[in-house]
């Protein structure tokens, strides 16, 4: 199989680059990216809620709404490594146009097919794992992408810059997808997702590139194969990899299902996980603000403090703290969440070979989010047969050795700031 690979302009100094025509193409190009990144991901915010309630609208179970997302979810699971090998192999920018005119014919159909009196179950089911499969072959291209557009020393910077977008639009889309519900026009959010979409691919298809190179035929197996060996070489991705995992498990699931779980009982519950959901947001917003303006030597020393920043809320969920102390909690969990990714997808940009990346960085998404549904249901079996405040108290035990054992290994040290 014979491959192209697409190389920017900013990868190659040249006449322009010396008389600052390649710093205002770089510019360019990163301010279409994140325009086309930030358009999508508010419409997306805004469809999470709103297709939600479409289902529900039309007299469906929560069972249907279970298979919709699920449908959705799904592929994202099983073709992200495959997408990441193919993103490794092929234009990145030219995946990425693809992968949003997928989502916005699906997101388009949707919404006509949700606007009808009795929309068909199962084409809906087709049309979100149609979403779902953009989703798997974005997102690799996406993170391989960012590497090209930036400097080694501004990858931190631009990694934060993007998830501060990303942190404001995940408070505004949900408040937005949820006026257009109440107003009765959830198929008009869908739609709206659909538009993002559009916009997001324009935007992407005027970054300028230069002509791709050409590159010797590999089987498809082997490029697989070679980006496993690229990961396994790397201990300190191991473990920061394994890590991410165990808190897939021990923390975010607990916190996201046993937080509205403890309130449900309460009066304003709803009301109140409401208040904490925003102080997560708020969190997030400071998290991206921290990595914006600290530039932490040894990556994974902060990684750690990221992590045990977690604990907080755990604590406070199983002490039954007054709803203020647990938003402070919600802030922590906010804020560490967004460093943990942060600090992640800069280390691997910048350690990784770039003809590799997309590659690593879809295995470190399949354990990201492919341990979600698993941690999901683990932690809601668990609740159920020992109750919720031993889960949440063996989420702080759990998260607190993970630190502990990180910290005693030689490579969280070692590990410095610098572009391999």
């Amino acid at each position: 199989m014979v491959s192209s690979r697409e190389t920017h302009v900013t990868q190659q100094p040249g006449p322009a680059d010396a008389r600052g025509g390649g710093q205002f193409w770089r510019a360019r190009n990163f301010m279409l990216f994140f325009v086309a990144t930030s358009a999508s991901t508010l419409g997306s915010a805004m469809v999470s809620v709103a297709l939600t309630f479409a289902v529900l609208s039309h007299g469906h179970s929560a069972m249907i709404l279970g298979v919709v997302l699920a449908a959705q979810a799904a592929p994202v699971v099983v073709l992200m490594v495959p997408a990441g090998a193919v993103a490794d192999l092929w234009p990145r920018r030219s995946l990425m146009v693809g992968a949003d005119l997928l989502r916005c014919a699906s997101q388009g159909l949707t919404a006509v097919l949700m606007a009808g009196a009795h929309p068909s179950v199962a084409a809906l089911v087709a049309l979100v794992a149609l979403v779902g499969i953009g989703n798997a072959f974005y997102g690799p291209a996406e993170s391989g992408l960012i590497p090209v557009l930036a400097r080694p020393e501004d990858l931190r910077r631009v990694n934060s810059l993007l998830s501060l977008s990303g942190s404001i639009t995940a408070i505004l889309g949900p408040s937005l997808g949820g006026m257009l519900v109440a107003v009765g026009s959830a198929p008009i959010a869908i739609g709206c997702d659909a538009l993002t979409y559009a916009v997001s691919a324009t935007c992407l298809s005027f970054m300028r590139t230069m002509r791709p190179t050409r590159r010797a035929a590999t089987p498809f197996h082997t490029h697989l194969l070679t980006g496993w060996r690229e990961f396994h070489r790397r201990r300190w991705l191991i473990l920061m990899t394994a890590q991410y995992g165990i808190l897939n498990l021990a923390a975010f699931a607990p916190f996201l299902i046993l937080g509205p779980v403890s309130l449900a009982g309460t009066p304003h519950g709803a009301r109140s996980w409401g208040i904490i959901s925003s102080a997560v947001g708020i969190g997030g917003i400071v998290g991206g603000v921290i990595i914006l303006f600290w530039r932490a030597s040894r990556p994974l020393i902060l990684y750690e403090l990221a992590a045990s920043a977690l604990i907080v809320p755990l604590f406070l969920l199983a002490r039954q703290a007054p709803v203020p102390v647990v938003a402070l909690g919600g802030i922590a969990f906010g804020a560490g969440m967004v460093i943990l990714n942060l600090v992640a997808q800069t280390t691997i940009q910048r350690q990784v070979p770039e003809e590799a990346l997309s590659r690593i960085n879809a295995l470190f998404g399949l354990v990201a989010q492919g341990l979600t549904p698993l941690s999901y249901a683990m932690c809601g079996f668990l609740a159920r047969s020992v109750g919720t405040k031993p889960v949440l108290v063996a989420g702080c035990v759990v998260v607190g050795a993970s630190v502990v054992v990180l910290l005693m290994c030689r490579e969280t040290w070692q590990l410095r700031d610098v572009p391999a």
